[in-house]
């Protein structure tokens, strides 16, 4: 099978592709793969680290103002495509898979003109604006909602929830989880981050009450990103007994088991994860994502009662300290939002991807191609 995935950016859109690739990867034996992103994003770091071919084309994001800066990502976007064809016409894929992002529009764009089948995921409660451009003309729609926003041909849509690394669907032990992190099973937990850049506004909120955390009995997991992980090292200082600071947490779901309360921003990939392993949570929605996309997970989350949404402006010190130990000091509430954020989960996602891809190449070219009936060749001879 040859397949052609696009997308990336952020890991929100990066790690469901890379786990519906461990999926195909693990039905066929021989797989070939390409990924088309953007020179110097996180998916081509992902796949350099993973041994899979990367392409990249030229493409931005489009501008919601300025005439003169839309005329110039046009341009940018006609290189783009005329990149995508060379590549579709060298690789020659049975089908490509996007997750969204615009760096996925040149590739799907070219294949759907070619006649190539596409597949595409949305991994937010909103349909991103490249999704709802190439959502007419794919042959697969995979959602994550069951009441995503956004214009779409419903006839060949399927919910299927947010594919998630299998970390996140058989996680480790939390005894294993705190051993792994030096915490102590006796005081509670919480797992702070902001994604690989860190969340300026949560890092500020904790940093100003840090006081008040330790004399709370609150350990932290701090992911303060690596744009404020050198500064807040030198204030936080070398005191390790009741923070653990880091600049980016690559076991993720480590660090989500040992949590008590994890506090973050709402992208699609995190509540996913969060939902897997029935973490209750404080989200606080980056309030400049693309079509407030985030304050639409979180609200999700918040409607089934998994957990609380923080907006980011009234993120402080005090309100955000609040909310955490208010949530510590009920643990029945606590364990009934754990529970209600598993009933979001959909561990199955990269499986039903998978296996809708494979369908679409093969079952239903199979059924079309299918030999005549007895006696019917002789009718039609």
């Amino acid at each position: 099978m040859r397949i052609m995935i696009t997308g990336g950016g952020t890991g929100g859109h990066t790690s469901p592709a890379l786990a519906v690739y461990d999926e195909l990867s693990r039905r066929d034996s021989r797989l070939r793969v390409q990924w088309v992103g953007c020179s110097g994003k996180i998916e081509e770091r992902q796949c350099r680290q993973r041994g899979i071919p990367f392409r990249s084309v030229p493409m931005a994001g489009w501008p919601r103002r300025g005439r003169l800066k839309k005329i110039g990502v046009a341009a940018i976007l006609c290189a783009g495509l005329v990149r995508a064809f060379l590549l579709l016409r060298a690789f020659r894929p049975q089908a490509v898979f996007g997750v969204g992002g615009y760096v996925s529009l040149p590739l799907m764009l070219a294949a759907q003109r070619l006649g190539i089948p596409t597949v595409i995921h949305e991994q937010n409660r909103r349909l991103g604006m490249a999704n709802q451009m190439l959502a007419p003309r794919a042959a697969r729609i995979y959602l994550s909602f069951p009441d995503t926003l956004g214009e779409f041909p419903r006839d060949r849509a399927e919910v299927v929830g947010n594919p998630v690394r299998p970390e996140f669907v058989a996680p480790p032990e939390r005894a294993a989880a705190l051993a792994h992190f030096g915490l102590d099973p006796d005081r509670p937990v919480a797992l702070v981050f902001g994604g690989s850049q860190g969340a300026r506004t949560i890092n500020q909120a904790v940093e100003e009450r840090l006081d008040a955390w330790r004399e709370a009995g609150i350990q932290l997991l701090w992911a303060a990103g690596k744009n404020d992980y050198d500064d807040i090292r030198k204030r936080v200082g070398s005191d390790s007994s009741a923070v653990r600071l880091f600049p980016y947490l690559e076991e993720m779901a480590l660090a989500c088991v040992a949590a008590d309360v994890v506090v973050a921003r709402a992208g699609a990939s995190t509540t996913a994860e969060l939902a897997a392993l029935g973490r209750p949570c404080v989200l606080v929605p980056y309030p400049h994502a693309t079509d407030n996309h985030q304050a639409q997970n979180a609200a999700a989350f918040e409607e089934a009662g998994a957990g609380l949404v923080l907006e980011d402006i009234l993120c402080t010190g005090d309100a955000l300290l609040r909310e955490v130990r208010g949530m510590l000091a009920d643990p029945g509430a606590l364990a009934g939002m754990a529970e209600r954020a598993r009933g979001l989960a959909r561990p199955a996602a990269a499986d039903a991807i998978a296996e809708g891809i494979m369908r679409l190449l093969f079952d239903e070219r199979v059924e079309e191609a299918a030999p005549p009936e007895a006696g019917e060749e002789e009718m039609g001879e």
